[in-house]
């Protein structure tokens, strides 16, 4: 079964390059060249990866973005002319999952939409499930209950919580998480890691991650 990835650009050139690109690689695709239309064929579709722009007509991609997480937990990546890191921290702080700056070779695109894809496998057959104390985590249907309450977490959330759920005595560096979550080498950026465990601190309990001064992050 193809996975399908929604591209929501409002360059035909751009979008119909990616349309034909991922096509020959197995894709499933759907285009929306507009906020509006992108929001609402995210809620048709279900698709297991999005691709959004940033600078759209009608609704702009942070828009798009606050709008799709309120009803799918799907990879988002964005695709930007600006290579801005504040841009990518906000972005990350509402749910973005990767960054990608225009212009871009599709080969890498290509390979960021494959291990975010791999971090999003949707299965129902099995259920490999870890609690900690209120906390029930689904690692199979990327599901998180707090008090039997479903809590909604981006892929790169969900995997930094699993991992310290599944080892709850082991402190983790922000390499570790990094080099884990991402799949990529860790170079010093103090905002990524600190922003995820944020959210997950402002979604879960604020007290459940404690920090490690120097050394980084273990469950209470």
């Amino acid at each position: 079964m193809k996975n399908k990835i929604l591209i929501i650009e409002d360059d035909i050139e751009i979008s119909d390059m990616l349309n034909d690109y991922l096509s020959k690689n197995n894709y499933d695709t759907s285009i929306a060249r507009d906020g509006i239309n992108g929001i609402k064929i995210a809620k048709e579709n279900n698709p297991d990866l999005i691709i959004l722009d940033i600078m759209l007509p009608y609704k702009s991609g942070d828009e798009v973005l606050r709008e799709v997480r309120k009803f799918s937990d799907a990879p988002v990546i964005i695709l930007s002319a600006k290579e801005s890191i504040q841009m990518k921290v906000d972005l990350l702080k509402i749910g973005a999952d990767d960054y990608v700056v225009k212009p871009f070779d599709l080969s890498e695109l290509l390979a960021r939409i494959e291990t975010n894809l791999k971090r999003y496998v949707k299965s129902f057959n099995q259920k490999i499930i870890y609690n900690y104390k209120n906390i029930t985590l689904n690692y199979d249907l990327k599901e998180v209950l707090v008090d039997e309450d479903i809590i909604r977490l981006t892929s790169k959330e969900f995997e930094i919580l699993y991992l310290l759920i599944k080892y709850p005595n082991k402190v983790f560096s922000k390499k570790n998480l990094y080099e884990a979550v991402w799949e990529d080498m860790y170079t010093y950026d103090n905002d990524t890691i600190n922003t995820h465990i944020s959210n997950i601190r402002k979604k879960i309990n604020i007290d459940l991650i404690e920090t490690v001064w120097g050394m980084g992050y273990k469950l209470k």
